[in-house]
């Protein structure tokens, strides 16, 4: 398979677009919250990670530490919310976390 074939998933297709989109549904809000509640918990822990930090820390101790993306994946199946604009609004409110 091509690049071109690529199907880019919710933290690709975030990437590059400044543009927060307004959550208009109400699942999406209520995701938006609680991942922003999560985000800023694991944060204040020491347990939220950038990235490249998750993948080296994938094998050691991944379990146990969260990124943005899954904060927002896991909000999002709990809620039925959007997971694209929850991990927008989460990258907007944590840029050191992107």
């Amino acid at each position: 398979m091509s690049m071109h074939d690529h199907k880019r998933d919710a933290w690709h297709r975030s990437l590059g677009e400044a543009a927060v989109p307004e959550a208009h549904d109400p699942a999406t809000r209520r995701a938006i919250e609680q991942a922003g509640s999560l985000a800023k918990e694991f944060h204040d822990r020491g347990r939220l990670l950038k990235p490249f930090e998750a993948m080296a820390v994938a094998c050691k101790d991944g379990h146990s530490t969260e990124t943005l993306y899954s904060l927002a994946r896991t909000t999002a199946f709990a809620t039925g919310g959007d997971i694209d604009t929850i991990l927008k609004h989460l990258e907007h409110s944590w840029p050191d976390f992107v």
